[in-house]
């Protein structure tokens, strides 16, 4: 009967399907190119167009698609697995694959949500990326309308799909080390800027200073209200300058965390409550999720708040026009994911539907003095970067034109 059709691939096919995508994984190392080639060859050798592939995420503890994992905006609702699942564990246990029409009752004691995804992805087999006998990633392949997966053709499979186990972990790895590596870079790069922004501080200060004195006496002496409007435009202006010039300092020669233990869901609703004036005038809903069961952590509350309050009004300056949103999506890490201290981490995601920045420029959103605003300073980024790496954290950011910005933190509980 047609619906117990087995699936035939031919001989040949899977020679130049062995031979092609061994050469792959020897001479591509990036992570996209790698999983653009793989996925092709598999949807013509499986004859379908369901090709998933997951790979573990450090940092969260999940198994994300390999297109989250690179791509330069977040994607809401995306589909992931987590260690904690039946299905990761199941695939731990027994380092092979499953093909799901077949094993029913290994079906059945996935939970409900497992169940859910692996509809939406229409997974009929999937094999796990086994690396250091630990499930590094796995591939879901779409299930079959008319063919039924043929176990003896899919052993065959086994040795190329174990080398694509090891092709994706160490892509990603060097995907990771470019990331550490530019981090690294913009580490030096800011710390450099940092001297010459200390000694042009200097320099500027004590003639400012003189500056403003003498604008001041020479206002004095003025009768016409006209000339007076000029000297008290001229004393604001200064006094601008020397805004600019603190921000250089505290940049620069920035203070020490003074940590203790503080709340942090108090301190973002804080910071909310702050900016919300300014929301509601914009029409903008803010909204936080605190899906963390910790809530205390050891930091500077001061340089926190700081650091929360240049992010969320950088994202509400972005956002123009109506159905303006920004979220604010806090969660931690704990179990395999440590810093080098050892504590866990919290990861706080404030994600705006705003304009979006260009990727010519992203790279050097974080250096001081650099800004698309037409009256900005570009030393709020560059500070807020100073302030959580004191603190032991990271801060990245993703945006993309036109689909808004995400701000990522990773601080640690307790340094």
């Amino acid at each position: 009967m047609k619906g117990n059709r087995v699936s035939k691939i031919k001989p040949g096919n899977i020679n130049r399907f062995l031979s092609e995508l061994n050469e792959s994984f020897s001479i591509i190392t990036d992570l996209e190119q790698l999983k653009d080639n793989f996925s092709a060859h598999l949807k013509e050798i499986f004859e379908t167009k369901d090709i998933h592939i997951f790979l573990l995420n450090p940092d969260l503890n999940r198994y994300l698609p390999v297109e989250r994992l690179i791509e330069k905006t977040r994607n809401e609702n995306v589909p992931q697995f987590y260690i904690s699942d039946r299905l990761i564990f199941w695939l731990s246990v027994n380092k092979t694959f499953l093909v799901i029409d077949n094993n029913p009752d290994i079906f059945s004691f996935l939970s409900q949500r497992e169940h859910r995804l692996l509809s939406e992805l229409n997974a009929g087999f999937i094999y796990p990326f086994v690396v250091m006998n630990q499930v590094k990633g796995l591939v879901c392949i779409g299930r079959k309308t008319d063919k039924r997966y043929n176990t003896s053709e899919l052993q065959q499979l086994k040795v190329l799909l174990d080398q694509a186990g090891f092709a994706f972990e160490n892509s990603f790895h060097y995907h990771l080390q470019k990331e550490r590596t530019m981090k690294m870079y913009r580490a030096d790069r800011l710390a450099i800027l940092g001297e010459l922004a200390a000694g042009a501080a200097h320099e500027i200060r004590n003639p400012l200073t003189s500056i403003r004195s003498s604008i001041q006496y020479l206002k004095r002496k003025l009768k016409s209200l006209d000339d007076i409007d000029i000297a008290d435009d001229l004393i604001a202006e200064v006094d601008r300058i020397n805004e600019i010039i603190e921000g250089m300092l505290s940049f620069a020669k920035p203070q020490e965390p003074k940590k203790e233990r503080i709340n942090l869901k108090v301190l973002l609703n804080q910071s909310i409550q702050l900016v919300s004036n300014m929301a509601a005038k914009k029409g903008i809903v803010l909204d936080m999720n605190f899906d963390a069961v910790n809530e205390m952590i050891v930091a500077d509350q001061a340089q926190l708040k700081q650091v929360f309050l240049n992010v969320l009004m950088n994202a509400l300056q972005s956002i123009n026009g109506e159905r303006g949103l920004v979220n604010i999506d806090v969660h931690e890490v704990t179990g395999h994911v440590k810093y080098a201290n050892g504590s866990s981490s919290f990861i706080i995601e404030i994600h705006d539907n705003g304009n979006g920045i260009e990727p010519e420029i992203i790279d050097r959103i974080f250096d001081p003095f650099f800004t698309t605003k037409t009256d900005g300073t570009g030393l709020g980024l560059s500070i807020s970067y100073g302030i959580i790496s004191r603190h032991g954290g990271e801060i990245e950011l993703q945006s993309n034109v036109g689909s808004g910005t995400l701000v990522k933190i990773k601080i640690p509980f307790e340094v």
